[in-house]
């Protein structure tokens, strides 16, 4: 059985709590919480609800990719490609 400061704890938590044991971390779930976590998965979704998630997950990939290829530019490359150097001298 828990501990009963345990359990209220998790009761006033909504059914989760993270514990730290020296460097381990560790998820404590109720029962129904966890079953809540799985359901949220997708076989609860409708097939509009699954095709949404699909489309929203394409979307976030597309956004991490152009991010990343945004990242890989060398800025230092772009400059000597389009460098047009405008020098000024005193006469």
């Amino acid at each position: 059985m828990l501990d009963k400061k345990l359990k209220e704890a998790l009761e006033l938590l909504g059914g989760r709590a993270v514990i730290k044991d020296q460097e381990q971390y560790y998820v404590v779930l109720s029962l129904a919480e966890f079953k809540k976590i799985k359901k949220e998965g997708i076989e609860g979704l409708t097939k509009q609800e699954l095709v949404d998630k699909i489309n929203n997950d394409i979307a976030s990939w597309k956004v991490l990719q152009e991010e990343r290829k945004i990242e890989d530019i060398d800025l230092a490359e772009i400059s000597e490609e389009k460098s047009e150097e405008i020098r000024y001298e005193k006469t």
